[in-house]
């Protein structure tokens, strides 16, 4: 597999728990889809670690890619992009991998449910419909336990207003006196409100019971499994 250099040009706090690395890729070799991931390869205490991470951004932006990194004390690449990573930094990444991808003909409509941080490859797909211009038809649906965790909240808020193919329905799970939108888990209730055709592509991405779940209840509503599409994250 082909491995590309890469230069850390920022790193954002976008969570309390989750950092945004924006990353340079010079090769013109370097090619994904929207949805995919990369195997991120950093040095640390000389040795090397990787970690799958996905694309958060749209290919049509070229030369760079952003990933949305959750910290977490157990995988080191998680930590050292949260405790130790710094601007200039050089990091290998892979080309993009995966089946987890939309492309235009596959469906004009489409829903995207996301659990916690696995909302990234969906954010991927979201923006990409956005950014070219197409007309499909984008619900997002995106469950967090706190509102503090929700990604780019600004960003979809605008994105809806400005373009009439693109919806986001955000919902928390916890009690949280901040938050005023939609409660509770993703249900029927919440997926009958989208009152998407029957030619609707769902993608689905988070915890693997959240994922199962949730394809389950849409099996339960009458979407075939040929129109399910799910990555599960570990």
């Amino acid at each position: 597999m082909h491995i590309f250099d890469a230069q850390i040009t920022a790193i954002a706090p976008a969570t309390p728990s989750i950092r945004v690395l924006r990353l340079a890729i010079p090769d013109a070799a370097f090619r994904f889809l929207p949805g995919q991931w990369v195997d991120l390869n950093i040095e640390a205490d000389g040795m090397t670690h990787t970690a799958g991470y996905s694309i958060i951004t749209s290919p049509f932006h070229q030369g760079g890619i952003e990933l949305a990194i959750k910290a977490s004390a157990r995988h080191p690449v998680a930590r050292w992009v949260h405790e130790r990573a710094r601007t200039g930094d050089t990091v290998r990444v892979s080309q993009g991998q995966g089946p987890f991808v939309y492309l235009p003909e596959m469906s004009d409509n489409v829903v995207l449910i996301g659990g916690g941080v696995g909302v990234t490859p969906l954010l991927s797909i979201f923006r990409h419909v956005r950014d070219t211009r197409l007309s499909t038809q984008v619900h997002l649906l995106y469950s967090v336990s706190d509102s503090r965790e929700i990604l780019f909240r600004d960003e979809l808020d605008a994105a809806i207003q400005a373009h009439s193919n693109l919806h986001a329905s955000i919902t928390v799970t916890q009690s949280d006196p901040r938050w005023h939108g939609l409660t509770g888990r993703i249900d029927p209730v919440k997926l009958h409100a989208l009152d998407v055709p029957d030619d609707t592509l769902y993608y689905l991405c988070g915890p693997k019971g959240m994922v199962e779940d949730m394809s389950a209840l849409l099996h339960d509503l009458g979407v075939p499994m040929s129109r399910i599409i799910f990555e599960k994250w570990w």
